[in-house]
């Protein structure tokens, strides 16, 4: 008999485990995979923005459509509660452009290790790795333990009175996020709003250059339009190339509004901006000058006065460039597609469909949709369907931007959880 099961070994189970361990609780974690924080170890690129030390009120417009619902959880352990838990371990952070904070070593696996290493000292604390949860034992509308299997062994029950499901959601598969708590929270009764891909680039039909893929072009401004030329979206940032995507901070942040739209089948389109602090007539005048100065040069050679190399080849095409004719030649056609070219570089965004949502999964950051919030108690996480059933992280129809918001949002509905759980 446990005083607490978690169920989950990623971001937010381990700090519950952790700090239901500190109240004096006996918990039993429970990890499908041969590792715990597996998606942990990789978050940021490997980096770990663990979270942002913005203002509470700036940071919840970061936070999903619903922020109002993080309240509690955020008034209760926040960004600079968190900094200081993590720096109690012997985590030593950063802030950095954004107010992005980093361990200071950059490697996100040492935010793992902080965390299970305390976690193994404990005393009180059973870890069940390679473990599936199987079913909720469920009496009455309470909690009473957990169904699970151990490889290939016989299923067992393990009871408690409390259960926090810490599962994750559907992103990175790899590394055990397939949406097995949707199916345990079916279980107990509560409805999930459909998981989708965020924090995701766009997919596109144009073939990118080799070249471009990985590199970041600064200062852009991304528009997102419906096919009609209603604006929707607009953000001002950094972009990235992929083979078949446009990707980058912004991107991310804007696929994560556009989601459902995309889900729904709506045709969208992502417009660029190469030169948002420039007007047209006056990036007009700009080329007129550039060119007739430069006249003698091929088309090719005078265009890196106004985009980087690795983007010429990509321009020469989409604009439908001659790059060996000289500049002075440059007719007034190609002028307008070159100016077109870098204030409207525009790109049909596909839909998600079932045929490509598996794929955009291994590459989402995190899952929009999850847990119903309205069968959820904001103040302590426990369900309204069954009592001792709380739940954390990205489980729960909680999404945010890129720039740390999505793991303060783990780490603060976990402790909030435990709180519930420990009473």
């Amino acid at each position: 008999m446990y005083d607490i099961i978690v169920i989950g070994g990623g971001a937010s189970g381990l700090l519950a485990t952790l700090a239901s361990c500190r109240k004096g609780k006996r918990v039993l974690l429970i990890e499908k995979q041969s590792q715990c924080g597996l998606k942990l170890r990789i978050t940021g690129k490997g980096h770990c923005n663990l979270t942002n030390m913005s203002p509470l009120k700036e940071f919840l417009t970061h936070c999903g459509s619903e922020p109002r619902f993080l309240y509690p959880a955020f008034n209760s352990f926040f960004n600079e509660q968190l900094v200081s838990f993590f720096e109690q371990l012997g985590l030593k952070t950063v802030v950095e452009r954004g107010q992005r904070v980093y361990p200071f070593s950059h490697k996100a696996q040492d935010v793992f290790f902080a965390l299970i290493n305390e976690i193994e000292t404990e005393g009180n604390v059973t870890i069940l790795k390679q473990t599936q949860a199987k079913h909720l034992i469920i009496e009455n509308s309470q909690i009473k333990g957990v169904v699970a299997q151990i490889g290939s062994e016989k299923e067992r029950e393990y009871f408690a009175d409390n259960v926090i499901l810490a599962t994750g959601g559907l992103s990175y598969p790899l590394t055990g996020s397939t949406g097995d708590g949707y199916a345990l929270a079916q279980q107990a009764g509560h409805t999930i709003i459909t998981p989708l891909p965020s924090l995701i680039g766009f997919q596109i039909q144009d073939n990118i250059p080799q070249q471009l893929f990985g590199f970041t072009i600064k200062n852009c401004k991304v528009t997102i339009k419906e096919q009609s030329g209603k604006k929707l979206y607009e953000q001002f940032g950094d972009i990235e190339f992929e083979q078949g995507m446009i990707a980058g901070p912004i991107i991310l942040s804007l696929s994560r509004l556009v989601a459902k739209r995309l889900y729904e089948g709506q045709e969208l389109l992502a417009v660029i901006d190469f030169k948002p602090a420039l007007e047209q007539t006056k990036l007009t005048d700009n080329i007129i000058k550039e060119f007739s100065q430069r006249g003698k040069e091929t088309i090719g050679q005078v265009l890196r006065a106004f985009m980087p190399k690795e983007l010429e080849e990509f321009a020469i095409d989409k604009a439908k460039l001659p790059t060996n004719k000289k500049a002075c030649m440059l007719s007034a056609d190609e002028r307008k597609r070159l100016v077109n070219f870098l204030k409207n570089c525009t790109f049909y965004i596909q839909p998600y469909n079932k045929e490509n949502l598996p794929l955009l999964f291994q590459r989402a950051v995190v899952t929009q949709g999850g847990v119903c919030l309205k069968e959820i108690n904001p103040k302590t996480l426990e369900s309204k369907i069954v009592s001792g059933l709380y739940f954390c992280g990205e489980v729960m129809d909680l999404d945010a931007d890129t720039g740390g918001y999505n793991l303060q949002i783990a780490f603060s509905t976990a402790w909030l959880a435990c709180q519930g759980a420990c009473c």
